[in-house]
């Protein structure tokens, strides 16, 4: 009988927290419409509640204030971003394939979800004064030039690059993904995209592989 009890109490359990992940990621998906659309300064609990159907009163439940929301909002993005990365990164066999296809990522992101750099932007420019916003945009720039590093460091010990400085090529490399973008987002007649980010990767490929600088 307690078995049955416990296994009952597990049941309905495991149903509350699926339903509260499911209104937590209702209240992020209505988030992330509502700050690309009208930006950080702009919005108000009120929106959020109604762009996802749901009470101003739950919002507060699950976020504390607009910060609190931003926060999560962006956590959220990148998880599923760093995921996506990751299952192209595994069918990728060498460490220039998996450079490529991280580059891919990241420059058709302004293509498929040119919403997030819209948040990203907002986002930058509240580090300045805010301490828990500029300690989470500096983790989140770290992670981007660990993941390049590491790919870096990969092809240096396999033969395929040269000897570089790795710190130091993962962080351009990200400075000019993110450059890029950035000015593709603000001003998306400036340049050919396509064309542009076609020369940087070769470009890159170029720098860092030991055939081309033979």
């Amino acid at each position: 009988m307690m078995a049955m009890k416990k296994q009952g109490k597990e049941m309905e359990d495991r149903k509350s927290n699926d339903i509260s992940e499911m209104r937590r990621a209702q209240l992020i998906k209505a988030a992330y419409k509502v700050v690309s659309r009208k930006g950080y300064y702009n919005f108000t609990i009120k929106d959020i509640a109604k762009e996802s159907g749901l009470s101003s009163g739950l919002v507060h439940y699950y976020f504390k204030d607009k910060q609190d929301l931003l926060l999560n909002l962006l956590k959220d993005i990148n998880l599923n971003i760093k995921s996506y990365l990751n299952k192209e990164l595994i069918r990728s066999q060498s460490p220039l394939n998996k450079l490529i296809a991280y580059m891919d990522q990241a420059f058709n992101l302004a293509e498929k979800e040119k919403e997030y750099f819209y948040v990203l932007i907002d986002f930058w420019t509240q580090t300045k004064h805010n301490p828990r916003m500029r300690q989470a945009n500096n983790r989140l720039l770290q992670s981007y030039r660990d993941e390049c590093a590491a790919i870096v460091r990969e092809g240096i010990s396999t033969g395929i690059f040269r000897e570089v400085d790795v710190a130091f090529t993962a962080t351009t490399i990200v400075s000019v993904i993110q450059g890029t973008i950035v000015q593709y987002v603000l001003d998306n007649e400036a340049f050919n995209y396509e064309k542009y980010t076609t020369m940087i990767k070769d470009y890159i490929a170029t720098i860092l592989l030991k055939e081309k600088n033979t």
